[in-house]
């Protein structure tokens, strides 16, 4: 059996809402569900299950180094994806946080990792 989608590909199912492929996981009759995510318009997220082969690929997002974007809420430039891995690689802008106390404390730049498909979710319109 062959798994016409990746993780970080946007799909639809049934519905007909688009949603994006999160991880595979094995189902009792030895075929592969995918595990699909998406962004509701109050920031929270809605997952579910569905077989794998049930599902109509819509695109396999492509970012390229140096494209703005967000990871949750923090402006960044994407870097790459990990060979091999479900891993995105975002150089996060430099910013303040307040502190409790009133002032600021300055967070420099700096490398994070993020799942890809939620990256996808986030800088993708679903």
């Amino acid at each position: 059996m062959t798994v016409s989608v990746d993780v970080g590909d946007i799909v639809v199912a049934g519905s007909g809402l688009r949603w994006c492929v999160l991880a595979f996981v094995g189902n009792p009759s030895g075929g592969q569900d995918a595990k699909l995510i998406r962004k509701n318009g109050d920031g929270s997220y809605s997952g579910f299950q569905k077989d794998a082969e049930m599902l109509i690929a819509v695109e396999t997002p492509v970012f390229q180094p140096g494209e703005q974007v967000t990871i949750d809420g923090f402006k960044g430039t994407f870097l790459s994806r990990e060979a091999e891995s479900d891993v995105a690689r975002i150089m996060l802008a430099p910013r303040q946080r307040q502190l409790s106390s009133g002032g600021f404390v300055q967070i420099e730049a700096g490398v994070a990792r993020a799942s890809y498909a939620l990256f996808v979710v986030q800088n993708r319109k679903l």
